[in-house]
């Protein structure tokens, strides 16, 4: 399977977790239902749920939100973030990654003065959990 940045819309999501402003989602596997962003749910046959790009405009932030039950992954592709996970604050840039474990909560800044894009990855623990709800 190969889906780019050609093939799925760059969809706006504002206050993402109750965070500040519009960042942009491309769903470029799997499906994530907290976000109003269309997915394709039956793509991964492991558990992983999602895999998307998503564009932090500059001054926006991913409000604080926990994760139970899954791991999450952000990766910087270019600009500067800054990651706070259970009160832990350090920057990102391009190259880093951080997990945010199940239990754990985290938020998720731009603090450059340009847009920062990330590919964002979550997989459960349990087949239960699974996130193949309807495709949006």
């Amino acid at each position: 399977m190969v889906r780019g940045r050609k093939d799925v819309v760059n969809f706006p999501v504002d206050d993402c977790h109750d965070g500040e402003g519009t960042i942009y989602v491309r769903q470029l596997l799997g499906y994530e239902p907290l976000l109003p962003v269309p997915g394709n749910p039956d793509d991964f046959d492991s558990l992983i749920n999602f895999m998307h790009e998503t564009t932090l405009p500059v001054g926006t932030t991913i409000g604080l939100h926990p994760h139970e039950g899954n791991e999450e992954i952000y990766y910087v592709v270019e600009g500067k973030g800054e990651m706070t996970v259970d009160g832990n604050t350090f920057v990102m840039e391009p190259g880093t990654a951080c997990l945010t474990k199940s239990g754990s909560k985290h938020t998720f800044r731009n603090i450059a003065d340009t847009e920062l894009k990330i590919v964002v990855i979550e997989a459960v623990f349990d087949k239960k959990d699974k996130k193949n709800k309807p495709q949006h």
